[in-house]
């Protein structure tokens, strides 16, 4: 693969000019031509004998035969696949047309393949590495053009960059990791530089289009991948930059740092040289671009739970209705929507909870076609007007349900929901239009796991005094950080107790895993009101005081963790302290006068 120079004074050269007729791609002499029935082949001389058979045919069909092929990506626009050949790996990507739609867009945008090919050597021409193509396919009928294929060999020792930074980054030595991510942040600033000051423009710009390789001195080498989103125009000035950089940034904003991001943005001002101009400002048009795309495709995507599409089904009855993620095996669902109330009766099931308002059972069910232990729960009728309430307000099962997708499209930890039923229990021919009486929500268990309370009541005082000092502590701070997280994507809340927090594995661990449970107070408020992050706070705190051994300077670590460090740093903590404890008396007062205990 080749490299470009990282150095974050690289200056772009002249924007590249189209190929001369030696450097035509898809297009003789450099290319030949083979057919076989409706698919036409472009491929180099050297591939040919490699990719087809001697009728003109992908040999795709041998390589499976031989288990040579592994699928990597299958959707309705496209296959990957890669097929591990004994002279080196190779991907053969599909692009697929499931509509008209795509083979009129085809007929004015040529396909998709053939535009891929075609940016790909746009950018070797400037240095940039990506893919290097060795055949095109295109099946036409009529002189439309339907499937078309790419192929090109493997980026040998290359790894996605969101995947470097999930999952590689974390298991490195501290030293090593941070020094890595200074790299990999320069590295990225001067390509993007490099392809904005040549006029090209990624619409699809996130991290899982580029691929990273470190060289035997830690060195980082990208590559861009997925080219059909590239456009070329003039050079990009500051509003188009930062609207690019905008969709990069939100990709990478639940995978690297602030600091990461602005290192980042440094990076790529000073390769820009003066084309972009102040820094300062520059950084605040990318900041507010990237919260506004963020905001735009989080919502996007927490909608999908409300019909039926890829990930979900919708099914409506004269009575009830139910929405479910695909992963539900499909005679498990319709029992469920004929008898809503089975599970309970499962001789297999626990019952943990039967109470006037919610019922809650655990029982193993089929899930992705293998059994997988639920938690499911019936939230009762409380009042009698609770159906016709429904009418103007959702259900508390639903608000669970898109809470519930709320925070996993914004990539905050929650066990995934897999189902959301609703049914109307009135009986006779003339009913008053109103919401179901009872609904239903069934979850994923979180295996093994805790509940925060149920940790600090039972297990963490049978431990030395000394780790339950250590422990507290690294809780305290998780929590705050959890809590920063959640505000930080624009959801509170308003029932945030310790019965609501899970510890998932171990909770004594350097890093304690925590996740949000009981999701029917959580809302989407942008921006959120500073008064709704106090009372989440006094909320929690107030639930945790309540518990055996946790003391007010665990809850001040809390807050210092939650808080931005320059705030918690200059002391403007106290004043915040100073309204939590205003709203905790008042929750206690409140609870007092209703006889309530404080939990």
């Amino acid at each position: 693969m080749s490299t470009i120079d990282q150095s974050p004074r690289t200056r772009p050269e002249a924007r590249p000019t189209a190929p001369g007729p030696e450097g035509r791609i898809f297009q003789p002499p450099d290319w030949e031509w083979a057919h076989a029935g409706e698919v036409g082949w472009w491929v180099l001389p050297e591939w040919r004998g490699v990719l087809l058979t001697p009728d003109g045919r992908l040999r795709l069909d041998e390589w499976r035969d031989l288990g040579l092929v592994e699928t990597v990506k299958s959707g309705p626009h496209r296959v990957v696949w890669r097929v591990a050949l004994p002279t080196g790996a190779i991907y053969v990507k599909q692009f697929l047309v499931p509509t008209w739609r795509e083979v009129l867009r085809q007929w004015f945008r040529r396909g998709k393949g053939r535009n891929e090919g075609k940016r790909a050597r746009m950018l070797a021409r400037i240095g940039v590495p990506t893919i290097r193509p060795v055949a095109l396919g295109e099946r036409r009928v009529r002189r439309f053009l339907f499937e078309n294929f790419l192929i090109s060999p493997e980026i040998a020792d290359a790894t996605p960059l969101d995947r470097f930074l999930r999952d590689d980054l974390p298991a490195m030595p501290p030293r090593r990791a941070a020094i890595v991510r200074r790299r990999v942040t320069v590295a990225l600033g001067a390509l993007t530089a490099r392809l904005h000051a040549c006029g090209m423009r990624h619409d699809d710009f996130h991290p899982g289009n580029l691929l990273l390789r470190l060289d035997d001195g830690d060195r980082p080498r990208l590559a861009m991948i997925d080219l059909d989103a590239l456009r070329l125009g003039k050079p990009l000035g500051p509003p188009q930059a930062a609207s690019n950089l905008a969709r990069l940034n939100h990709a990478s904003l639940l995978l690297a740092s602030r600091a990461d991001r602005q290192r980042f943005l440094d990076a790529y001002v000073e390769a820009r040289g003066g084309e972009i101009g102040d820094l300062a400002h520059f950084s605040r048009r990318v900041v507010g671009l990237t919260r506004r795309w963020a905001e735009r495709l989080w919502r996007r995507r927490a909608r999908r739970c409300v019909g039926s599409n890829q990930d979900f089904e919708a099914i409506r009855r004269r009575d009830r209705w139910v929405v479910s993620g695909r992963s539900i095996d499909a005679t498990t669902l319709h029992s469920l929507l004929d008898d809503p109330d089975a599970p309970f009766s499962d001789p297999s099931a626990v019952l943990l909870k039967h109470s006037r308002t919610t019922t809650v059972a655990e029982l193993t069910l089929p899930v992705g076609g293998r059994p997988t232990r639920v938690v499911y729960k019936r939230f009762n009728r409380k009042k009698r007007l609770e159906a016709l309430l429904t009418t103007v307000r959702p259900s508390r099962a639903w608000r669970a349900w898109r809470a519930n997708h709320h925070l996993r499209s914004r990539g905050l930890p929650t066990p995934p929901d897999l189902l959301v039923l609703g049914r109307d229990g009135r009986r006779g021919p003339i009913r008053l239009p109103a919401g179901p009486t009872e609904t239903y929500l069934m979850t994923v268990k979180a295996e093994p796991s805790t509940t925060l309370a149920d940790f600090l009541r039972e297990a963490l005082p049978s431990l030395p005094e000394g780790d339950q000092l250590a422990i507290r502590r690294r809780l305290a701070s998780s929590l705050g950080r959890l809590l920063r997280d959640l505000h930080e994507r624009c959801l509170s809340d308003r029932d945030l107790k310790a019965s609501n927090i899970l510890i998932e594995g171990d909770p004594g661990a350097t890093r304690p895993s925590l996740s949000l449970i009981d999701l029917v107070g959580v809302r989407l408020i942008s921006p959120l009101p500073e008064d709704r992050r106090i009372q989440n706070l006094a909320r929690l705190l107030a639930s945790l005081a309540e518990q055996p051994g946790w003391s007010r300077t665990d809850s001040l670590r809390l807050l210092r963790a939650y808080l931005p460090q320059h705030e918690a740093a200059a002391g403007r903590w106290k004043a915040t302290w100073r309204r939590i404890s205003r709203r905790i008396d008042r929750k206690r007062a409140r609870n007092r006068r209703r006889g309530r205990p404080m939990s």
